[in-house]
């Protein structure tokens, strides 16, 4: 057994250096996606990121860059790599200890073997788990609430152990600053609060009611600072009263504080703002107390020190406003006053919702918004996710019952910090049904929680089969060989999720942010919409001081005060003549223009830019671009000119739809693609893209396509077919331009090609209507009636609304004489439409004997595009 235990510290090593090993050969290079750029950006620069402004990430940050080791980038991203790789280890300890609670004091020898097997298993599986693997490999805040979280679930499990040799304080104070400091990394260290009193009040209430005011007012910290100010004072006031009933406190002391905490909660849970009286008054009805209690009981001094940690953890929060005062260039809410301060922290420039009205019904939150994430993080087998994850599903259940069987407080302890990271999330995020993107980082904590589970399953799975035998060799044996199938799961799950997590070669996001500055005009500005078309963009600006000439002015941001004023006053400048009173007033995100009309702040701003950009008759002060990615253009649409990824503002609408020179030379000669496309063209089939960069890169055969359609218009035919091949070479499944390609092969008057293009997208989505439908007409058209006309019916039962099919295939059969034939088609038509009165008349001209034969629709245009 002692041998056993001195092996901890090895493999607890060990751990740590495989998950290291794995996130470090799979670190994202450069800038990704979503709110990395802006993160890197922020540590950089010591800005204020978005709302609540982590302070003390930024910080981490900041020393992450000084580290004279890669780029700027990977050292911000391996921070997260390498907090991820503490905390598998220390989730391999706290499984460590929960299994030998579980296991109980009659351990045998082989049991603490068992033991080591189970909770590695369980690290493992967390390390490997699909959300958690990305989040390590980049500038991200929920690698570091993890390690945060697992190192108070910890210290709360040492807290336990000690406790029971001779009574202590010592772990719990840590606990206390550590949850304190790091609500800096991220609010959901707070949560720990709550399974951390669970634990305490199981093992000593004494010394639960010492820790409740300093774990429990944690949770408030999600509702800024002075509701969490209020949230204090209710708890310290009830833990007074608590001690004065014990005769430890004075009930007039007591009393006098609660009438002054009563005067701080006013303005605390109110509408009004506090002042210097009643925040002085706030801190002595807690301060007062404190200080007699403490000269009076230990428990009163391990208090008074308790609420210090957690003013001193907090204390990171003063990093904003002295921050903010000094103009960043990146400065989200100016947190430099108290009020923009508070809002920050209240996170008001996101709105308010509450977790009483539901956004979306219960069903879609659980299943869509929640079960979808959690069946997908520990795939086992390449098959559909819930059976491919089902044997770790079920250890984790198992897992969990033999807990609660067999250890009542850890079972508390663990499932508070899983029900309330699961079940509580899913309350309090009160998701939409229609979110704008994968929400599965939120519930993070969750899959971390079950990973004890799971390896706490697989000690259980070992001992059970053990225990199944005789003792004897065959026992061993059956023991042995339970133990390396299950400890193969990470293996298992590392390898399957390998290529959609290794983000070595992934420089989309940083080459596209490149190609959308790298061709603007000198000191122009372009409006942006989202995160992904905005933070890459200031991580360049910022980092790598590509482009710091062109003003990134993204539009949700453009309906608050404090962004107007940054793009007013700070270099570089955008044109805007507005007084401070003026921009006040816009801050509230609506205004009515001069005829009445109410407008968002952000399209009045537009219009106002505009308006003050212009420089006599045909030039701007400063050149107005839109982003491709900006879906609402503001009444400029006509204005604009296609440059590669950007709309220029024109000063009239004479100018055509695009630039063909420079989008060209954008096309060719500036943009980088890497990780993206070969140098011919075609896709990079090495480097994994989700959903979300797949769907943005698409711009760029947007930009080819209407390259395409110029062509074309201009008689060029054979350029645009070779525009439009390589945007199949690109996107080899782009349905929407591989049916126009066939179009232009026709144009062309290249049959055989156009015929072996339909032919091979039907044989490659047999399931889209609309690739069955050209193949059959091309079929057809090449004498072969009968399988085309199969093709045809094969479109209308994929799609019974795909009117196009029906006609081509009455036309077709109508030119070739089988008139009833072509009827039949019709009549199927109307029977689903009976208000189509075209179809309607085209069937009694049918049945009369003189209906003309329609020809097939031409192959259609791609959306979007003239």
């Amino acid at each position: 057994m002692d041998s056993n235990r001195r092996a901890t510290p090895i493999i607890a090593t060990f751990v740590f250096l495989a998950a290291a090993v794995v996130y470090l050969i799979t670190l994202a290079p450069t800038v990704p996606f979503w709110d990395s750029g802006e993160f890197i950006a922020v540590s950089y620069i010591l800005g204020v990121p978005h709302p609540p402004g982590t302070p003390f990430y930024v910080l981490l940050g900041r020393i992450a860059t000084l580290i004279p080791w890669a780029t700027v980038a990977q050292r911000v991203n391996a921070v997260s790599a390498i907090a991820s790789a503490f905390t598998v280890m220390f989730t391999y300890l706290c499984g460590l200890k929960i299994i030998r609670l579980a296991q109980g004091a009659e351990r045998r020898a082989t049991d603490d073997w068992i033991a080591q097997v189970g909770a590695v298993t369980g690290a493992l599986m967390f390390a490997f788990s699909d959300a958690f693997w990305e989040n390590s490999i980049e500038a991200e805040v929920y690698a570091l609430m993890s390690t945060a979280q697992i190192m108070v679930f910890w210290l709360g499990l040492r807290w336990w152990e000690e406790h029971e040799r001779r009574p202590t304080a010592g772990p719990l104070l840590l606990c206390v600053y550590l949850m304190w400091l790091c609500v800096g990394l991220h609010l959901g260290v707070a949560i720990m609060g709550l399974p951390l009193m669970v634990l305490v009040a199981a093992v000593d209430r004494r010394v639960a009611l010492v820790f409740a005011a300093p774990f429990l007012s944690s949770a408030f910290v999600i509702m800024g600072l002075e509701r969490m100010a209020g949230a204090i004072l209710v708890l310290g006031t009830l833990t007074f009263a608590i001690y004065a009933w014990q005769k430890k406190l004075s009930g007039w002391v007591v009393l006098a504080g609660a009438i002054a905490a009563v005067i701080g909660m006013v303005p605390a849970f109110g509408d009004a703002d506090f002042t210097a009286g009643t925040a002085l008054v706030a801190a002595a009805s807690l301060v007062v107390p404190l200080a007699l209690l403490a000269r009076r009981t230990r428990e009163g001094r391990i208090l008074a020190l308790a609420i210090a940690l957690m003013v001193v953890g907090y204390s990171t929060h003063l990093y904003l406003p002295i921050r903010a005062a000094q103009h960043p260039a990146v400065n989200e809410g100016n947190p430099s006053d108290w009020g923009s301060l508070r809002d920050l922290l209240e996170r008001k420039q996101y709105g308010q919702t509450s977790m009483f009205q539901r956004r979306a019904p219960l069903s879609a939150q659980l299943d869509k918004e929640f079960w979808r994430y959690f069946r997908r993080q520990w795939p086992l087998a390449r098959t559909p996710r819930l059976w491919g994850a089902l044997l770790p599903l079920t250890l984790g259940l198992v897992g969990g019952g033999w807990l609660l069987r067999r250890e009542r407080i850890s079972f508390l302890y663990t499932g508070t910090f899983l029900g309330l990271t699961t079940a509580g999330m899913i309350v309090f995020l009160n998701f939409t049904d229609h979110e704008v993107r994968e929400r599965d980082y939120f519930f993070q904590s969750g899959y971390h929680a079950y990973s004890m589970w799971i390896g706490i399953g697989v000690a259980f799975a070992i001992g059970w089969v053990r225990d199944s035998f005789a003792s004897g060799r065959s026992r061993t044996i059956a023991a042995a060989s339970t133990a390396a199938l299950l400890a193969f799961q990470p293996v298992l799950l590392c390898r399957n999720l390998w290529f959609t997590h290794n983000e070595s070669r992934n420089w989309i996001a940083h080459d596209y942010a490149y190609n959308m500055l790298a061709p603007l005009d000198p000191n122009s500005y372009v409006y942006t919409n989202g995160d992904n078309d905005t933070f890459p963009l200031w991580y360049m600006q910022q980092v790598e001081n590509v482009r710091k000439d062109v003003r990134v002015v993204n539009l949700s941001l453009l309906n608050t005060d404090w962004y107007i004023k940054q793009l007013r006053d700070e270099v570089p400048k955008v044109p805007i003549v507005l007084t401070d009173e003026a921009i006040r007033m816009l801050g509230r995100g609506l205004v009515q223009d001069s005829t009445g009309r109410v407008l968002y702040t952000n399209e009045f701003m537009v219009q106002h830019i505009t308006d003050v950009s212009r420089k006599g008759a045909t030039d701007w002060v400063k050149q107005p671009y839109f982003a491709v990615t900006v879906p609402e253009h503001m009444g400029l649409e006509p204005y604009f000119t296609l440059e590669g990824l950007v709309y220029r503002v024109n000063r009239d609408s004479l100018q055509g739809a695009i630039d063909v020179a420079k989008t060209r030379k954008a096309l060719y000669e500036t943009f980088k693609y890497r990780g993206l496309f070969h140098a011919d063209g075609s896709w990079d089939s090495t480097v994994f893209k989700d959903e979300n960069a797949s769907t943005l890169t698409r711009n760029y055969a947007a930009a080819h396509l209407q390259l395409a359609v110029t062509y074309r218009h201009e008689h060029r035919i054979d350029d645009a077919i070779a525009e439009m091949e390589r945007v199949a070479r690109m996107f080899p499944d782009y349905v929407e331009v591989l049916v126009p390609l066939g179009g232009f092969y026709l144009d062309k008057g290249d049959t055989l090609k156009a015929f072996e293009l339909f032919r091979k997208l039907a044989e490659a989505r047999p399931g889209n209507p609309e690739a069955r439908y050209y193949y059959g007409v091309s079929l057809v058209t090449r004498g072969d009636l009968e399988n085309g006309m199969h093709e045809l019916d094969a479109a209308i039962q994929l799609d019974p609304d795909y009117n196009m099919a029906y006609y081509a295939a009455y036309s077709l059969l109508l030119e070739r004489g089988q008139r009833p034939r072509a009827l039949e088609y019709l009549e199927r038509w109307i029977r689903l439409h009976p208000n189509d009165n075209g179809a309607r008349a085209l069937l009694d001209q049918g049945r009369g004997g003189g209906a003309p034969a329609p020809k097939p629709p031409p192959p259609p245009r791609v959306p979007g595009l003239p």
